[in-house]
């Protein structure tokens, strides 16, 4: 846990990444799969975890960056605003509701998941999915931008 705390920066992602980890060991063993070194595996586990919940952070700092504040939750009106509009076009429908309930509303994952009925993990999925299409969505955006401009 202080390995896992240490690395992590935080006592209490540490707390949630290990505890995750030992579910995870939990359910492998509920499978039949058997764990060799269970602190070594947990310990690896979790710092993954760790790592993935960096990632994730700082993917959603950069996509709130992306994201207008205040008007658009109502009525997008610049040009920033539009293009995230049309982007929130490109994904699936839940994937759409999830990012929008999560970026532009602001709730939290627990909330997102309370609001449409579904897990956290759900959430989380389709954050993911619906991330993957925003950036492909905005990329071919930016692209068509920079191709009018240059005269392409």
């Amino acid at each position: 846990m202080n390995a896992v705390a240490l690395a992590s920066g935080s006592y209490s992602a540490a707390e949630d990444a290990v505890q995750e980890a030992l579910v995870r060991a939990w359910m492998r063993s509920e499978r039949g799969e058997h764990v060799e070194s269970l602190p070594s595996w947990a310990a690896s586990v979790a710092l993954n975890l760790t790592r993935s919940g960096w990632r994730r952070a700082m993917a959603e700092r950069r996509a709130r960056r992306r994201l207008p504040g205040g008007s658009f939750a109502t009525h997008p009106q610049t040009d920033e605003e539009m293009d995230v509009a049309r982007a929130l076009e490109a994904p699936p429908r839940r994937q759409r509701e999830v990012a929008v309930l999560r970026y532009v509303l602001e709730m939290s994952t627990a909330e997102v998941a309370a609001a449409l009925g579904i897990t956290e993990g759900t959430v989380k999925s389709s954050l993911s999915r619906a991330r993957a299409h925003l950036v492909e969505a905005l990329a071919v955006h930016d692209t068509e931008v920079t191709n009018d401009v240059e005269g392409r």
